[in-house]
């Protein structure tokens, strides 16, 4: 009996150094694989620089400089892009004309418009088929709340009375955290201001980061957001794989077991797409149970209120333009559907569920390696709607 037991307690630590070793290796390659070293993880300076060069915003977190330039790899293509002096997104690094601008769209990456060619967005598609022009302000990974601030903080031109404010249904997610690391793994250089309800009003809890000084001092400044960040507990610690990692896996064994094997399959190259999918769906499924509770959603409302009464001051329109990210789509309860539908007589808003749900899916979106973003047809959807409504 003595010699079983030490002969299984053998056999439980070689299947744990195998376990280190892999986790290790995978933790080194795939960014949603995230252990007690992630906790503090290493900020590199010439990263910090670059960041601060870039996109560093003190009141927003981040934002596209104006005058500057990005590209992006989509497929095999490079697409270039470069922003003009109120940092919108622009064709050509020239203009040889000037353009009167008639509307403005604020928003995430589905306003910016990921992974197609400039002439591709639903802003350029609406300008093509009704000679209007309009700004294009979308940041990837925005929340509404950033949003909000982007759209409150922006001098636009007088002529430009339409404002159109588009987000995907995980804006909720974004908006409840400060800190993206938590919600997003390894996301670390994304540290942002949040609102917070506070005695029914939204309190503004300003950037932690201040300037390239506070990566000095960064360690505190985790320890201080960590007590008080909801996606620390929520999703963090909870799918953080600690020492002994066998125990560890057994916390959540059905997810971190397709992570682990979807894992290997993208470092071999049998499949880019499966992890991607996974961690997607994931999000989608965990944002849409938030949508359920007032206590999160009402930082929403409020938002949306908060931008409407700017709004009016400046005699602009507002338009919220909801997209639906393609797991969305086939959520059992939609409970982000039924927010929106609950608060139609307080707000103009286009939700996209119902639209994109009668069309081929697969022609809509792009592959979810680049985070399902809309096509070329899914953006002339878009605009399409827009004309059709009479909101231009």
């Amino acid at each position: 009996m003595e010699a079983f037991l030490i002969s299984l307690f053998l056999l439980y630590i070689f299947i744990e150094l195998i376990l280190v070793f892999i986790i290790k290796y995978l933790q080194s390659k795939i960014p949603w694989i995230i252990t007690e070293e992630d906790e503090y993880p290493e900020f590199n300076k010439k990263k910090i620089q670059i960041f601060f060069k870039k996109t560093f915003d003190l009141n927003l977190g981040w934002n596209w400089k104006s005058k500057s330039k990005h590209q992006e790899k989509i497929f095999s293509q490079i697409n270039k892009i470069f922003f003009g002096r109120f940092g919108e997104r622009k064709g050509s690094q020239l203009e040889k004309k000037k353009i009167n601008y008639r509307f403005a769209a604020f928003g995430d990456s589905f306003v910016f418009c990921r992974y197609v060619k400039n002439n591709e967005t639903w802003e350029e598609q609406l300008a093509q088929s009704t000679s209007y022009h309009g700004l294009n302000l979308g940041v990837g990974n925005y929340g509404l709340d950033q949003i909000y601030l982007k759209y409150l903080n922006t001098k636009l031109p007088k002529k430009i009375k339409t404002i159109f404010i588009g987000f995907v249904p995980e804006t909720l997610s974004r908006c409840l955290c400060s800190w993206k690391h938590y919600h997003e793994f390894n996301n670390i250089y994304a540290f942002k201001p949040k609102f917070i309800n506070y005695k029914n009003n939204l309190r503004l809890i300003s950037n932690p980061i201040k300037d390239m000084n506070s990566f000095d001092d960064v360690k505190k400044i985790i320890n201080r957001i960590r007590k008080d960040e909801f996606f620390y507990k929520e999703k963090f610690y909870k799918y953080k794989l600690n020492f002994p990692y066998s125990f560890s896996l057994l916390k959540n064994p059905k997810y971190n077991l397709k992570l682990i094997f979807y894992s290997i399959l993208k470092i071999l190259n049998l499949d880019n797409n499966k992890i991607h999918e996974l961690v997607i769906k994931k999000n989608c499924i965990e944002n849409d149970i938030y949508f359920s509770s007032k206590k999160k959603n009402i930082i929403i409302k409020k938002l949306m209120i908060k931008i409407n009464k700017e709004s009016k001051k400046r005699g602009q329109k507002i338009i919220f333009l909801i997209f639906p990210q393609k797991h969305d789509l086939f959520l059992k309860k939609k409970n982000y559907y039924k927010f929106f539908k609950n608060n139609k007589k307080l707000f103009k808003v286009i939700d996209f569920t119902n639209i994109f749900e009668k069309k081929n899916v697969d022609k809509i979106y792009l592959p979810d390696k680049y985070g399902g973003h809309l096509t070329p047809y899914g953006n002339k959807i878009v605009s399409e709607t827009i004309l059709k409504k009479g909101f231009i």
